[in-house]
């Protein structure tokens, strides 16, 4: 592997900080499990996308992609951080066309897709985004519009009456029609939030009435009679004995004035 042209590339790659150690390591590993399965890939129809001997830069950077073996968020995060007019930028901003170029031009290679839809996916693919594969490719068409619904059913009857192997498996994997592909997919932050606000008004439904009923103010017992009240009531009772007691059998004659003075409380 020591004298492999394509190190070279990779090398200068990693140099440039557009790949990591890590991601060089993993892509001496699969450039010699590629060679060790050649001969059965060969045997078994298996087409397998290498590496070419004679790659530069950009088109190493293209199979790394396309191979999956730099990550996508951290190939965009990294892209975003480059100035524009940075010769790295516009490295990495060309092996992002190629990688979409080849991913397009697989389709037409399968007589998917004729030449005025590919040249015009080819323009209308954007600066950040990635279709490492056909399939990718033709998902994207399916949701910018570049592939009509119509366009889209033709496609897959004629591919699964005539087309080759490869072309069904893509138009299979692709999925169903594009009427789906519109909808902008759910983040997955959205979801939770979602979940939490469904969770949220269970337990405010189930916790919410026994909260409110134990939040009301517990009734209050009468207060106690005013000690003033008591001492009124205990005066008249007395007077009316008196009263009663004057109406008795040989008490006409005597009169009682009876007067109930009550000491107005001070101020």
């Amino acid at each position: 592997m020591s004298t492999d042209p394509r190190l070279l590339p990779l090398a200068e790659l990693l140099r440039l900080g557009l790949i990591t150690s890590d991601e060089y390591d993993d892509t001496l590993a699969e450039l010699e499990i590629i060679e060790l399965q050649r001969a059965h890939n060969a045997a078994e129809d298996i087409d397998v996308p290498e590496l070419k001997m004679h790659a530069d830069q950009i088109a190493t950077l293209a199979w790394l992609l396309r191979a999956e073996l730099v990550p996508e968020e951290r190939f965009f995060t990294m892209l975003r951080k480059l100035p524009a007019d940075e010769p790295r930028r516009q490295l990495a901003s060309a092996a992002l066309r190629q990688v979409n170029r080849q991913a397009v031009d697989a389709l037409y290679q399968q007589n998917l897709i004729n030449t005025w839809q590919r040249d015009a996916a080819h323009d209308s693919l954007p600066a950040e985004h990635l279709a490492a594969t056909p399939v990718a490719a033709l998902r994207h068409m399916l949701k910018q519009g570049t592939l009509s619904p119509l366009q889209y059913k033709e496609l897959q009857a004629r591919t699964r009456a005539n087309g080759s192997p490869l072309a069904r498996v893509i138009v299979d994997a692709a999925g169903k029609p594009p009427a789906r592909y519109g909808r902008r997919a759910a983040r997955p932050l959205n979801v939770l939030m979602t979940v939490l606000m469904l969770v949220l008004l269970m337990l405010v439904a189930i916790v919410g009435p026994s909260w409110f009923k134990r939040g009301q103010p517990t009734p209050v017992a009468p207060l106690a009679q005013p000690v003033d009240s008591v001492e009124r009531d205990d005066l008249r009772r007395r007077a009316a004995q008196a009263l009663d007691a004057a109406r008795q059998p040989g008490h006409d004659s005597v009169q009682y004035d009876v007067q109930v003075v009550q000491d107005k409380p001070p101020r």
